[in-house]
């Protein structure tokens, strides 16, 4: 704005900047709560070895002297002393592509730091000497320290590739799992998962001495899995991300769990730059429910749609536009309730497949010692006073059932059958005349539970027993009883789920 004719000019006014460095002590520790699992911390370092161009990388898990101590070994283009010193700072500034795992340049300080208290690092170029750099956290209170230097004595005598680059992490105050063997596996299972696609392109991982396979949660090698919709989603700007649906084949109860076709592991695989961030995601689209256990999609994108996935630091997670959400829920939708649909039918088993009459004679049988419901209970004609009219102590209305007043009527029988409810409870009770009938809904998850032991005579009868005493129960004290009965299947459901 010009200066007003005739008023005196200001003089200009300046700020007076200075330093204003984080308090190095609280910064590691605020960083050390940012959420990585111990699995992921691994990982990430993965991360780097695969933006190296490594094609072999080693994983060993170990216990020393009370400590478990992780080591990643790769083969990559390895380091010079400037961007080994680059790569121990927080946020470093190496160059990065849109094609790397990396993004922050925060991964291998953050991931690090997440598991243990002491950074190891050796890394040589082709042809160039071995650099030797670290920090300790209990070296980092007023400020932050490193070391950076020619390996010289320190060089470890079992790391001697051409190039390449070896990270070793100890202090490991913050691992989840303690035994390392059981680590290792799980670890195992998870790189093979993760980096599959590039295991497949030839990149070899070993965790302790042993091979990782490339797991595929589509199952695309199955010859009977169904790739029923591949197509891209177009995004902001023109840009698009892949998809891919499938339908997952049936093994039977048991052979579905061996191959970890089960409702927690339904949905989507989402993947940046083919490599997965997360697995397993519904995105709110449903609820984890054996019906869907069939269900699974990949969604996958490139580093230049960060901006619109915001995939977080660790990249375990993405908060997506919500126009993509309404273009994924709908390509996907009719295909998830396909799933649900199917998934219900094949819960479903012939009529009478299953042989209850075991249960059903020894509860008839037994019937002086069940409880009866009110409506079965033969009751006294009322006593007339002479005139005609019943007496005051006479009953017009049934009371409330209680074991006391009970009575067995004769010839009362027990039938359990079986019948389609959807998503109703696992059993239905009802009373025709003198029989009580309880229904199976075939329909329900936990009946495929049950089809898998039809053969075995004392477990139908078992479960028979139980349910009708939840049911016989249900027609005694119908109010509450409905209340159990709703927190049995909710059991049933979570235990499967």
């Amino acid at each position: 704005m010009p200066a007003i004719s005739g008023s005196p000019r200001l003089p200009a006014r300046t700020l007076a900047y200075r330093d204003n460095p984080p308090n190095p002590r609280r910064t590691m520790e605020a960083l050390r709560e940012l959420g990585y699992d111990s699995y992921a911390s691994v990982l990430d370092l993965i991360d780097n070895c695969i933006d190296a161009q490594a094609k072999q990388i080693n994983v060993n898990i170990s216990e020393q002297k009370g400590d478990i101590v992780i080591t990643i070994d790769d083969d990559g283009v390895g380091m010079d002393e400037a961007t080994l010193d680059e790569s121990l700072k927080l946020g470093s500034d190496t160059d990065r592509e849109l094609g790397d795992l990396g993004k922050f340049g925060l991964g291998l300080v953050t991931a690090s730091i997440g598991l243990s208290q002491r950074v190891e690092i050796f890394s040589r170029e082709k042809g160039k000497p071995l650099y030797y750099g670290g920090f300790d956290l209990e070296e980092i209170r007023e400020k932050f320290v490193k070391w950076v230097q020619p390996a010289g004595e320190f060089a470890p005598t079992d790391f001697s590739p051409e190039h390449g680059t070896r990270i070793q992490l100890s202090k490991t105050d913050r691992i989840s799992n303690r035994r390392s063997s059981e680590f290792a596996a799980i670890l195992r299972r998870r790189v093979g998962q993760v980096y599959r696609k590039f295991i497949k392109a030839n990149v070899k991982i070993n965790v302790n001495g042993k091979a990782v396979e490339a797991i595929d949660p589509l199952m695309l090698s199955d010859t009977q899995t169904k790739l029923v919709l591949e197509m891209p989603l177009e995004l902001e700007g023109g840009s698009t991300a892949s998809l891919r649906v499938v339908d997952l084949p049936d093994y039977g109860s048991s052979g579905n769990k061996d191959l970890g076709i089960i409702p927690q592991n339904s949905g989507f695989y989402v993947l940046r730059n083919n490599r997965e961030i997360i697995e397993a995601y519904t995105f709110d689209f449903y609820k984890k429910h054996p019906d869907y256990s069939h269900f699974r999609a990949e969604l996958s994108f490139d580093g230049s749609l960060d901006n619109v996935f915001h995939t977080d630091v660790k990249k375990m997670s993405i908060n997506p536009s919500q126009s993509f959400i309404d273009k994924l829920r709908q390509a996907t939708y009719g295909l998830i309730q396909e799933s649900s649909r199917q998934g219900r039918s094949r819960a479903n088993t012939a009529r009478g497949e299953i042989d209850h009459s075991q249960a059903e004679k020894n509860i008839s049988r037994r019937t002086p010692l069940i409880p009866k419901p009110a409506t079965l209970v033969e009751r006294r004609k009322p006593r007339s006073n002479g005139g005609g009219t019943q007496s005051r102590g006479s009953e017009e209305k049934p009371r409330s059932p209680h074991l006391g007043d009970l009575r067995t009527p004769a010839g009362l029988k027990v039938v359990f059958d079986e019948g389609n409810y959807g998503e109703g409870p696992f059993y239905n009770v009802r009373q025709d005349g003198r029989t009580i009938i309880v229904t199976y809904n075939r329909e329900h998850p936990f009946w495929r539970e049950l089809e898998e032991h039809a053969s075995d005579p004392k477990v139908i009868a078992t479960l028979d027993y139980l349910v009708f005493s939840l049911a016989n129960a249900e027609l005694l004290v119908p109010e509450q009883a409905q209340v159990v009965k709703q927190n049995v299947n909710a059991t049933l459901v979570g235990l499967l789920v």
